[in-house]
């Protein structure tokens, strides 16, 4: 089977996921910058986990604006995670060079920060690779178009001028992000996946990217 496009999620795909210690010193830090020196340890776990619901009682609680916490969340996170990848905390897979081998154009859609994720595309010589990169926007209307939604997806195929294409991630809510924009998802079993459940079943099951350019090849 061939696609005209592969586009693919970032983290736990093309790079480690993010430590979470990175991202609760980014909620805490961003917390710092309004002021906030010792935030409720329950709002820094929904700032880490980027959980907007159970963030929102900071209007409440903090009479901070959840607008204005989360755009501070998100500067620090892309430049903490950028630290990260320079100091090798948050390393490339060794079988990302297999996308070369693959057919087609490709693109990069991801939950993660677009400043985060085109850092990470230029820090490891990826750009070469890739004719559209979209990490979310850091504003809370880029949080809520967030995958399982299927907003970046499809503005990459509007770009990659196809829909016959395969998204590529290593999450359930890629499965259900792919099957939301009409296209098929390729679901990479990377071992900090072992026994998750999967609302949907991907068009593939692949075991890494090998796997998959020799599925596509």
């Amino acid at each position: 089977m061939t696609y005209e496009a592969v586009v693919f999620d970032n983290d736990g795909v093309l790079v480690e996921l993010t430590d979470m210690d990175v991202l609760r010193r980014a909620a805490r830090e961003a917390f710092a910058a309004h002021g906030i020196e010792d935030p409720p340890d329950e709002l820094v776990d929904h700032a880490a986990n980027g959980d907007l619901d159970g963030l929102a009682t900071v209007e409440e609680t903090l009479d901070l604006s959840l607008g204005d916490y989360w755009a501070s969340r998100e500067e620090h996170a892309t430049r903490l995670q950028r630290a990260a990848i320079r100091d090798g905390a948050k390393s490339l897979y060794d079988d990302v060079a297999a996308i070369g081998d693959l057919p087609g154009r490709k693109a990069v859609v991801s939950n993660n920060q677009h400043a985060t994720v085109e850092f990470i595309v230029d820090h490891y010589e990826l750009t070469d690779h890739f004719d559209h990169v979209a990490g979310r926007e850091p504003h809370l209307d880029g949080a809520h178009r967030r995958k399982p939604e299927p907003h970046y997806i499809e503005r990459a195929l509007d770009a990659l001028d196809t829909r016959d294409a395969l998204y590529v991630g290593d999450s359930p809510k890629d499965v259900t992000a792919a099957h939301r924009a009409g296209i098929d998802s390729a679901f990479v079993e990377r071992p900090h996946r072992e026994g998750i459940a999967l609302d949907r079943e991907p068009t593939h099951r692949v075991a890494d990217l090998r796997d998959l350019a020799e599925r596509l090849g």
